[in-house]
């Protein structure tokens, strides 16, 4: 080989290793380069998925659960949720605290013991029945035509309204005030859209429930059938218990003269032995002698009871139904060979009850229609608040009685006065049922010689009201009838529309869900 071509390729030897550390240095440029890119976008997708996280956009966003064709987010389940936690609280009212334990979470306190479901799980599982049945009746809704009406609409405006009120008070906008009661997620937008399915589903099914109509001839073809459904009766009960046999006895000891009262005890068979010797005496010697039986239930009575009994209206049941009363007492009152002063006892398990049959109605006498001005007292007990009110009270009657004195005007007064929700109908209660009201409005408007146009001031634990007869309305025991048969007709069609209140959930979404 020539020097020349020897110096040659030495000198392509050297720039080797020089071109490879150059394409090195552009390889690790160009990575880094890239791996740069990639690192920012991952940091700006774990921004955005912690933002939307924290923002409620998954609860708000995502699906949840599946009712029927409708997807409810995880929003819109906490709505549900809290309803029926809600409904639960109105049942059990201040007892509620004996079920649930309020410091606790509800996730972590058992309902069922022996599947471990939790109270969260409960109130999850009614919440998503409760918006199966919804939605079903809010889409039948649609498709019949029915819209929410202008006083339905005006009432959801309210209630936003409302929330809106609270939250400027702590400090917030409408939809951070509603995060915070319903959970991550929630905002005006849904709840307003949660509130427009409810009321519409609940308008609809009032407005089919009212729309069944029946004619005198059903009405009095049902009755015929079932009259025991609907007549009413009236008799005495004495109940025989173990405590009329649990005695008490004076023991002393004489060293300490230190004394004690110690209870007799009875076995069960001496017990149920002289229960029964009780009731069967009485019966049998107080048939077909009201008075006698008041005065056996006297003499039977406990020491402390007898103040009670002294009293001879104290053992009278009046006027009830076969539906109030235990099957076995009411089979045997409701008898359709029962007679006055027929008497007999019946045991159950812990007590015998000792009847006297006085009498029964068949209910065919006329309903009241009233019409009342209330002014409200929120306590009762406060004398100078109730003297307030019943100077009102005086003074809107006497304005009613230097006026034409008609069932128009007196209405007109209510529209003005009244602190009831019923002021809009002039005060109107129309074919008020024995016992719907409270004691001294109701023995008002049943009063026996109660008649049309006839006025006062009554006293309730509402407060005091100016009281109006309107006048007679159904039959007591055609209303009865016609009840019934707008019941179950109505249970039929809600079955049948509703559905079986069936759901299904996606874990992912049920994730965002506030328990």
């Amino acid at each position: 080989m020539s020097a020349s071509r020897e110096k040659n390729k030495r000198k392509e030897e050297a720039a080797a290793p020089a071109a490879a550390n150059e394409a090195k240095k552009g390889m690790s440029k160009g990575l880094k380069t890239t791996l740069i890119a990639v690192c920012a976008v991952l940091i700006v997708c774990i921004v955005v998925f912690f933002y939307m996280l924290t923002s409620g956009f998954f609860a708000s966003h995502t699906t949840a659960a599946t009712v029927g064709t409708h997807k409810l987010t995880p929003a819109m389940v906490n709505y549900f949720y809290k309803g029926a936690y809600g409904n639960m609280q109105n049942q059990y009212g201040d007892f509620m605290s004996y079920v649930i334990d309020s410091d606790t979470p509800l996730d972590e306190q058992v309902y069922d013991e022996e599947s471990g479901e939790t109270w969260a799980d409960y109130f999850t599982d009614q919440g998503l029945i409760n918006a199966s049945n919804a939605y079903a009746l809010y889409d039948a809704a649609k498709a019949d035509g029915h819209t929410l009406s202008e006083d339905e609409q005006a009432s959801i405006d309210s209630q936003i309204s409302s929330l809106a009120l609270y939250a400027s008070y702590y400090g917030t906008n409408t939809s951070g005030y509603i995060a915070g009661v319903y959970g991550t997620g929630c905002n005006e937008k849904n709840f307003r859209e949660y509130l427009e399915v409810v009321t519409l589903a609940d308008s609809y099914a009032t407005a089919t429930q009212n729309s069944f109509t029946y004619t005198d001839e059903q009405i009095a073809s049902e009755y015929a059938a079932n009259p025991n459904s609907y007549d009413a009766v009236t008799y005495r009960q004495f109940l025989v218990s173990d405590s009329l046999f649990q005695t008490s006895t004076d023991s002393s000891d004489e060293s300490t003269a230190d004394s004690s009262d110690t209870t007799e005890e009875l076995s069960e068979e001496e017990l149920t032995a002289l229960k029964e010797e009780m009731a069967s005496t009485m019966a049998a010697d107080t048939a077909h002698d009201e008075q006698a039986f008041i005065n056996a239930a006297y003499e039977n009575a406990q020491d402390s009871a007898k103040e009670s009994y002294a009293d001879e209206s104290y053992t009278l049941k009046e006027d009830q139904l076969y539906s109030s009363l235990s099957s076995d007492v009411a089979d045997w009152l409701f008898d359709a060979g029962r007679a006055e002063g027929d008497t007999t006892y019946i045991a159950t398990d812990s007590v015998y009850y000792v009847l006297y049959f006085v009498s029964r109605s068949t209910n065919d006498y006329q309903l009241p229609n009233v019409r009342h001005i209330l002014f409200s007292v929120s306590d009762t007990t406060d004398e100078t608040a109730m003297d307030e009110a019943r100077t009102k009270a005086e003074d809107v009657l006497t304005e009613y009685e230097a006026g034409d004195k008609t069932a128009e005007s007196f209405g007109e007064l209510a529209k003005e006065y009244t602190a009831d929700s019923n002021g809009d109908e002039g005060g109107l209660y129309e074919n008020i049922m024995p016992g719907q009201m409270v004691t001294e409005f109701n023995d008002w408007c049943f009063d026996a010689d109660r008649k049309p146009g006839d006025t006062g001031i009554i006293e309730t634990s509402y407060g005091v009201h100016v009281m109006y007869f309107d006048s007679f309305g159904k039959i007591y025991r055609d209303a009865l009838v016609e009840n019934a048969l707008r019941s179950a007709d109505y249970n039929a069609w809600y079955d049948a529309t509703a559905g079986d209140g069936s759901y299904t959930t996606s874990a992912f979404g049920m994730k965002y869900t506030t328990k």
